[in-house]
Parts: C-alpha cells; structure tokens; sequence
C-alpha cells in the first residue's frame, strides 16, 4: 500500500477535525447537507445503514471508509433506531494532483473503501487519532496531525467495490433532479415543478428517483432543507425563525415541527446539543 500522495505544490492538506459518532439511542440524524471547503473521510465502526452521496445510494458496513469531496450532497442513514458508530475526519486546503480541489474521488471511483481484514487495526489507528487529537494538547496535535497523513493514503488505496447496481440512465436522471433540487430547495417546489424543468413525466421522475435514492424528490427537498437548517444552527446565531425563513418555511412552528421529525431534536435543543457534543467549536 503506498505511504503518501502526490499533493499539488507539495502541500499537505490541513486536519480541521476528528468527530466520533456514537451508537445512541435514540438516534439524532444529520440530514442532507454538503460543505463548502471542506471534505470528508469517515469510518463505520459500528452498525449498517445507508450512504447517500449526490443522489447515489450505497450500503456501508463496518469496516468502511465513506468519502465525500467538498461540495458533494452527501447523509448518514442508520438502518436501526440507533445511530452509526462513526470516525470523522474533516480535512481542508485538500489538493490532489490529478484530481479537482477538495476531492478525495471521482464518482465512477466509487466512494466506499473497505478495508477488509485489516478492520480492527485502522479501527484502532481511527480511536488513537481521535484521542490525541482530544487531548488539546501542541504534542497531541501534532501526533493527530502526523497518524492522520499516514491514514490518509491508506484509506485511499484501498480499492473501491461494486455495490451501486450499474443503471447508467437512472443514476443520470438522479443526478438532474438532485442538482435542480440543490439549486432551488429553498423555493416552493412541487414533484409537478420539478420534473417540467427536466422536460420528464413526473411519474417516471419519482418512480426512479426513489428507487436509487429511497426518497421521493419532495422528501429529498425536505431533507436537504432541514441539512443546510442544520448547518446555519451549528455555524451562525441566526434564531430558528430567521433559518425557517432561509430555507424555505414562512411558519416557523412547522418548520419546528418538520424538524423535530426528521432530526430527531427541535432545532434550539439540536443546536445546544451539537455545541455541547463539539465543546464550542462550530464545525459544519
């Protein structure tokens, strides 16, 4: 396995931070969401679910690494009430030689890595990373910051599998309504709307888009409002009222509502939540 990548310049990208997620129950769900500069490699210590990735669906397990470039729509669903056992590493200033800024992989890659038999020693590698990272400490730091250059290129060279059933025309339909939901998530929008832009029958679009996807597309509208809702509480002071409006809700009660629903908190106890659980960071 190789130990380094090729980075444009030479420049090592930047460790911003390391997030376990544990098996609780009850579960709080992070919904659809993507960030803006800044990428993601996860690994799934514990339970099986459900990777969504720019509207393409994918079984994880165990021993998975699940990436996600910047930019890239992407949930974590558990198939039990309790959540994921996951790792997360959030990486910046993430430059590739050969490959767009902020990208881990290319969509025909794939963006599951099992790692196979070696589980329990990147399982491991995963927890003493998240540790000395934990411990705030310039020594802790900077051994976080050096395990995590060598788990990188590791995670990476793991080859990818063929889970995602191969349905070129459906992955690409997929791939429209999902770019035309992230374009315009926060305006009224209805299945009807939707499918005249694409100049498609309504019916076909959702009968395909919840196949590959699990959802119907005005499901994934919500879900992708409640994920950009998430991210403004966890990032800004904006009050719940202010956010309902920016994604898209003239009432805030059924915003709440809605919320609550899909996430598993209200949106005040989610934000009280997430900054207990980061100690104050503001990580999106």
């Amino acid at each position: 396995m190789p130990s380094q990548l090729s980075y444009v310049h030479n420049r090592q990208p930047s460790l911003l931070y390391i997030t376990p997620q544990r098996t609780v129950d009850p579960k709080v769900n992070r919904v659809l969401h993507s960030h803006d500069s800044v990428c993601e490699l996860v690994f799934v210590n514990a339970g099986e679910g459900t990777y969504l990735i720019n509207g393409i669906s994918y079984p994880i397990f165990p021993g998975d690494f699940l990436l996600t470039n910047q930019g890239d729509l992407h949930e974590i669903q558990s198939a039990t009430h309790r959540e994921i056992g996951t790792i997360c590493f959030g990486i910046g200033e993430l430059a590739l030689r050969g490959l767009p800024p902020g990208c881990l992989a290319l969509a025909e890659d794939g963006f599951i890595r099992p790692v196979g038999r070696n589980y329990e020693q990147i399982k491991n590698l995963c927890q003493l990373l998240y540790e000395q990272m934990k411990l705030g400490t310039v020594q802790g730091q900077a051994i976080a910051r050096y395990l995590f250059l060598a788990l990188l290129p590791l995670a990476l060279s793991f080859p990818a599998d063929e889970r995602r059933e191969r349905q070129a025309e459906s992955a690409a339909l997929v791939g429209w309504v999902g770019q035309y939901i992230a374009s315009h998530y926060a305006e009224p929008l209805t299945l009807e709307q939707i499918a005249e832009s694409l100049n498609v029958s309504p019916y076909h679009m959702a009968h395909v888009f919840k196949e590959v996807t699990g959802f119907s597309p005005i499901q994934y509208v919500i879900r992708r409002r409640m994920g950009e809702a998430q991210n403004l509480l966890i990032s800004t002071d904006f009050s719940a009222a202010q956010i309902a409006v920016m994604v898209g809700y003239d009432s805030a009660s059924h915003f709440n509502s809605i919320f609550k629903r899909v996430v598993g908190l209200p949106p005040v106890r989610y934000r009280r939540w997430y900054l207990e659980m980061m100690r104050g960071k503001r990580r999106q």
